[in-house]
């Protein structure tokens, strides 16, 4: 995001990443699903910690959203987002979160799961993460 290149992360942790944080909330499925779609766009520009803080809550929240839609898009958005996480984030937070997502009754989410567990984003880390 070249306005957080240009303001700085500080800015952006004041300014944006509240704003789009609290459309997590909304009753509309769309706002939500824009709440994913703009954590992926902020959390390179933003860095580790912002994204570890303040957007990998939001959006592990997100995976128990009633509209299968959205939890198909919390897969997405952690494999987006994986590689900015540290180990530890990804192997207490965001694997167990997958693993659910895995078994899930909706076979877009069960898909995506898996697609993020075993996909390219995550083969840096120790082969358990991949292969449990």
């Amino acid at each position: 995001m070249k306005l957080v290149q240009k303001f700085g992360t500080e800015w952006a942790q004041n300014t944006i990443v509240p704003k789009v944080l609290v459309m997590a909330d909304d009753p509309n499925y769309l706002h939500r699903m824009t709440t994913l779609f703009c954590i992926n766009a902020l959390s390179e520009a933003c860095g580790q910690e912002i994204t570890t803080k303040q957007m990998l809550p939001i959006v592990l929240k997100m995976a128990g959203d009633q509209v299968a839609n959205v939890r198909f898009n919390v897969a997405k958005s952690l494999q987006k987002i994986g590689p900015i996480l540290d180990n530890d984030a990804l192997q207490v937070e965001v694997k167990p979160v997958l693993q659910k997502l895995g078994q899930d009754q909706d076979m877009d989410v069960k898909y995506f799961a898996q697609e993020a567990i075993s996909g390219r984003s995550f083969c840096f880390l120790p082969y358990s993460f991949c292969c449990d």
